[in-house]
């Protein structure tokens, strides 16, 4: 149970910051390429956002609202929304969803409170942003705004031209464990080191979520339990948080190709899919695509 203690912390918070949160207590070197123009090329480009959430964080629910308004709209081509589960509050509730090494992520995107959002793991962007196009209601509902979405990929330049990456992917999964085939190609020399990191994804697992929000069956007016919420997009495996290094030797030819070899737990293989982004020298995503599971995509061109 919540006690009314927190609600003045909360609403403290929603007024001097206008955000809502939870706060937390074979290899060839050849010369680095600096002058790579990620924002074209003749591969579509897509979005990864990262939500970085936890069934034990009342204010979480907001990163959902924001994913499922995205992939409702016009945008949804162009975005890929996965969530990342850790352990805000253990001991109010364990979330089951957590992966070793989550908290690499974490780090990386300087995760300052929850929730958190990270658009291509571009740390200028705060994790809070996103609620600028999620507006609330006097009902005290969030619902997502194109409009001001279309403002605030606008103000961080999210949606590019083009990619001059393309990624295809193939997998071949079963329960517990599989491969994931990964391959490049690159419309121009990249010639500088890259990364690229594999998400294994799955939807609709119920579990409960503390709930500060007037949705997703939450009508007491205060920071409840939503005890059969629906978690989607949940990331189930990884290759690496911080991604498998593909040397600057590798980023010149015509095609690179790997193979990560995953084990999970996932309870429904129909609902589970796989994500693959590539990062730049900087730890920044330049593309991501998404498969269903045991499918083969090819490359997308734009």
């Amino acid at each position: 149970m919540f006690t009314k203690k927190l609600l003045p912390v909360l609403l403290f918070g929603i007024a001097s910051l206008g955000f809502v949160s939870c706060s937390d207590s074979d290899d060839t070197t050849e010369p680095q390429n600096t002058e790579v123009d990620f924002t074209k090329g003749d591969f579509k480009q897509k979005v990864l956002i990262e939500d970085i959430t936890s069934a034990s964080c009342m204010w979480c629910p907001l990163g959902t609202v924001a994913i499922e308004g995205l992939e409702g709209s016009d945008y949804k081509d162009r975005v890929i929304g996965i969530g990342v589960h850790g352990d805000f509050n253990p001991s109010s509730v364990k979330d089951p969803f957590v992966l070793p090494g989550m908290t690499n992520l974490m780090k990386a995107i300087n995760l300052k409170g929850w929730p958190h959002l990270s658009f291509n793991r571009n740390t200028t962007i705060p994790g809070t942003g996103f609620q600028s196009f999620i507006p609330q209601t006097a009902s005290g509902v969030y619902t997502f705004s194109a409009a001001q979405f279309e403002t605030f990929q606008k103000k961080y330049k999210l949606l590019n031209e083009g990619s001059p990456i393309g990624i295809k992917i193939e997998s071949n999964l079963a329960a517990t464990s599989g491969k994931v085939d990964v391959s490049l190609k690159f419309s121009q020399n990249i010639g500088q080191e890259l990364k690229y990191v594999v998400y294994l994804l799955e939807d609709g697992l119920v579990f409960q979520q503390a709930n500060a929000t007037a949705m997703f069956g939450n009508n007491s007016g205060q920071p409840a339990w939503s005890m059969s919420f629906v978690h989607d997009h949940v990331v189930r495996a990884t290759n690496n948080f911080l991604g498998e290094t593909i040397a600057a030797g590798q980023t010149t030819a015509n095609e690179f190709k790997a193979t990560a070899n995953l084990t999970y737990k996932t309870e429904d293989l129909s609902k589970v899919s796989v994500v693959v982004a590539v990062l730049d020298k900087d730890g920044n995503v330049v593309n991501a695509q998404k498969a269903k599971a045991n499918t083969t995509l090819d490359y997308e061109k734009k």
